[in-house]
């Protein structure tokens, strides 16, 4: 097939980001494992987790972290941060719903926001870049991977303005898993140190 014909047939980014967007317009409920790499480079070091995490509508949300392990507990207004081994507890507001976990939030209003772009295409995946429109504080790039089969978002890495990286490598994906509302429950274990924020 000659160059000409791929490129007629190829998507544009905006294409790409509809149809993924589109695959999560009934989503309900959202389950996966993931692979989290978090890379500070003023600091020089990496590090790797692993864990599951649940979503479910309009907004609650539970990430299990193995090692060190980690419970993220968030029903919209509070979140908790348990961390077994150190018997402690961290209560706080959710302001916003982490993207990571909510890929149905992660591209809403998504041409308003970012300027979009492909910048790597395979057999089985698009890589999209997200730069946002107007400076954040939050972050400055999201990169997108997206299955060329099933539209559904595969990776999001996310850049700060600081050029910390962390990047979530989702697999497993369910979306409409039944989950029980018990998974976004959480009760602090007597004897905790329960920190407020």
């Amino acid at each position: 097939m000659s160059v000409l014909c791929l490129q007629l047939f190829a998507l544009e980014a905006n294409d790409v980001l509809d149809r993924t967007i589109k695959q999560y317009q009934n989503m309900n409920s959202f389950y996966a494992e993931f692979e989290q790499v978090y890379c500070d480079e003023e600091a020089g070091i990496c590090q790797r987790y692993e864990g599951k995490t649940y979503y479910m509508k309009p907004n609650f949300f539970r990430m299990e972290i193995d090692k060190p392990r980690q419970i993220y507990v968030g029903d919209s207004v509070p979140l908790w941060i348990y961390i077994p081994d150190e018997k402690r507890a961290v209560r706080q507001r959710l302001e916003q719903m982490p993207f990571q976990i909510n890929p149905d939030a992660l591209l809403m209003n998504y041409q308003s926001e970012y300027n979009a772009q492909i910048i790597t295409e395979t057999d089985g995946y698009y890589e999209i870049a997200l730069t946002p429109k107007e400076d954040t504080d939050m972050y400055r790039k999201l990169t997108v991977k997206i299955d060329k089969a099933s539209f559904e978002i595969i990776s999001i890495a996310v850049v700060d303005e600081a050029g910390t990286e962390s990047k979530f490598e989702f697999t497993k994906v369910e979306i409409n898993k039944k989950i029980s509302r018990k998974m976004f429950e959480f009760k602090p274990p007597e004897g905790i140190q329960i920190d407020e924020f």
